[in-house]
């Protein structure tokens, strides 16, 4: 009877899992004919490895091949690839900045997955060519035994004060950064801010995370463009690091995914951009330290979830991209 009991209960649980469709039936028999993804990324090693194994869990019959280069360097290959006519990548994860250029030039094609319904507005964009992996967000990082917290700065107007001068450092290619000013303050506003802010004597140097160590070790009291990731762990190990955000706060360009034009592996490409941006793929995402870009997975670091996000308009960025920099650098006087 017990036996009886158990069998129908796990027929009730069968009968209450939707079967697969006959789409996807057939693109699991085709993915299992091209048998291997060819995935083009910037992301470190070690989490590209980590991701892949969690993919191949779910997909045995499918190896996965990656190429890691540095952002230009990818851009350079790939375009090089396509003018030969070799078309080897199957997915692309790169800098969003990076991919809208890719996308511009005519080399990803749109691929709408259903896994898409679960990422924020801000890191997707309508037609389908890119979709946000992870992000990084900048906050004011600031060394705790430097800043007491009635200095808190509560707008960007604040680091205007007299007291800042000579006593903040930011990063020499934090242009996103200054286009996200652009569109806060509006241009006007944000240009005015910015060459009154060069004026604060800042400290230019290069690297997020020599910034953080800097601050850290006392040789700056506080940083606009510190990121969160970067600040907590130092946080874990003692330093006397913290943050602090000037809401709404626009992220970095996500570093995003996007099917390449003419890939050879088209429906195991298809099977792993889905896999990255589900629930399973993004909770991986989390575990390396990574914020994911879903609404439904935790952020690795509670308070900035409850941050308030600014939508970008990127694709005014990518227009203009190349005067954000020389104004970038003419106002900061950092020399390219």
């Amino acid at each position: 009877m017990r036996f009886l009991i158990k069998v129908m209960a796990s027929l009730a649980l069968l009968l209450c899992v939707p079967a697969p469709s006959r789409g996807q039936d057939a693109r699991l028999a085709k993915a299992r004919e091209e048998r291997k993804v060819v995935v083009y990324n910037t992301t470190t090693v070690p989490d590209m490895q980590r991701l892949s194994d969690e993919f191949r869990k779910k997909y045995p019959f499918l190896e996965v091949e990656s190429f890691r280069s540095a952002g230009e360097r990818l851009i350079q290959k790939i375009i090089t690839e396509i003018r030969a006519g070799r078309y080897l990548a199957d997915a692309y994860i790169i800098s969003g900045l990076q991919m809208w250029l890719l996308r511009d030039a005519g080399h990803v094609v749109p691929y709408l997955s259903p896994e898409r319904e679960g990422v924020m507005k801000a890191f997707k964009d309508q037609p389908g060519y890119w979709t946000g992996v992870y992000f990084n967000l900048e906050v004011i990082g600031y060394n705790t035994n430097l800043v007491s917290q009635r200095e808190f700065p509560k707008k960007w107007e604040d680091l205007l004060d007299p007291r800042w001068k000579g006593r903040m450092m930011l990063e020499a290619e934090d242009i996103p950064w200054f286009a996200s000013l652009l569109q806060l303050l509006g241009e006007e506003k944000a240009m005015d801010f910015a060459r009154r802010l060069a004026k604060q004597q800042l400290q230019i140097r290069r690297g997020h995370t020599l910034i953080s160590q800097l601050v850290a070790a006392g040789e700056s009291a506080l940083s606009p463009t510190v990121r969160v990731n970067i600040a907590e762990t130092l946080k874990k190990k003692g330093a006397p690091v913290d943050w602090l955000a000037i809401e709404p706060i626009a992220p970095n360009p996500p570093v995003s995914i996007g099917l390449p034009k003419n890939s050879p592996h088209p429906n195991a490409a298809r099977l792993f951009i889905d896999f990255i941006l589900s629930r399973e793929g993004q909770s991986v995402v989390r575990s390396l330290n990574r914020n994911p870009t879903r609404g439904d997975v935790e952020q690795p670091v509670p308070r900035a979830s409850k941050i308030k996000i600014f939508e970008m308009n990127w694709d005014r960025v990518v227009k203009n991209y190349s005067r954000y920099v020389k104004d970038f650098n003419e106002i900061f006087g950092v020399s390219e």
